[in-house]
């Protein structure tokens, strides 16, 4: 007898119980919108009010729902009780998507040992406290973790090295902390983008920024933050039960080359 659950139920988020940071712009508000279009129960944490409020209107009509949550994700404090809120209202928490990024473009000479630390706190520090604080509702159900992490999470590039540390970072915390949890019923996995039009991206009026772009991508693109929900729909679902510790590159075969 076939016991194969159908791809539709594999893949199927209704009822799941999300909680997206960074979830007022870019790909966390793409996650946020495409996960409650798929049923899900998802509460968006980010600085900016304004923001996660266009996240709910996008979210209007949907399978699902959205709530938002303003927190400072660079205090320890506001994530341990934006944690504790979100399961309280949500009744606990199956999928963790820790998104939230900042970025600094310059020579390690020239960033500030404070822009350094600011960087290292959201990009790195605020999804281990996430995952800490969380960790007690996820075990309870078994359930997901998603880190947003970068290429710059396994290549590098010059002026740069705050934010190609941080992610480095995130990719290593990926992998430890899906193996102390392996027999914990939950996974954790992380998602490496390459190019994304996002406000992270500079300058894109600049002719000559789409120009490098189309010559470093294989692709010949940058991708677009609703592309990342397919392969996060996946790493949140069923069909992944049996993945952990694991990194998805979506980059346009940037790191292909």
């Amino acid at each position: 007898m076939n016991t194969t659950p159908a791809p539709s139920a594999l893949f199927d988020l209704t009822g799941k119980r999300v909680l997206v940071t960074g979830a007022s712009r870019g790909i966390g508000q793409a996650l946020a919108v495409g996960f409650a279009q798929q049923g899900a129960n998802v509460i968006g944490a980010a600085r900016t009010e304004e923001g996660l409020k266009e996240t709910a209107a996008l979210v209007e009509g949907s399978a699902g729902s959205f709530e938002p949550h303003v927190v400072d994700l660079r205090a320890p404090a506001d994530i341990e009780s934006c944690v504790r809120q979100v399961a309280e209202r949500l009744g606990g928490i199956d999928v963790l998507v820790n998104n939230a990024a900042d970025d600094h473009e310059s020579s390690i000479e020239d960033t500030s040992l404070e822009t350094f630390q600011r960087v290292v706190q959201l990009n790195l520090q605020s999804c281990w406290v996430l995952t800490r604080a969380a960790a007690p509702y996820l075990k309870e159900g078994g359930g997901k973790i998603i880190n947003i992490a970068s290429v710059l999470g396994l290549v590098a590039i010059r002026d740069n090295s705050a934010y190609v540390a941080a992610k480095h970072g995130l990719v290593g915390l990926t992998r430890a902390i899906a193996l102390e949890w392996a027999r914990k019923g939950v996974q954790i996995n992380a998602i490496c983008p390459g190019y994304v039009e996002t406000a992270m991206l500079p300058q894109l009026a600049d002719e000559g920024v789409p120009q490098y772009i189309r010559r470093q991508v294989p692709m010949g693109r940058w991708s677009q933050p609703e592309e990342f929900v397919g392969p996060a729909t996946f790493l949140a679902s069923a069909a992944s039960d049996y993945m952990t510790g694991q990194v998805l590159v979506i980059d346009g075969g940037m790191t292909a080359q």
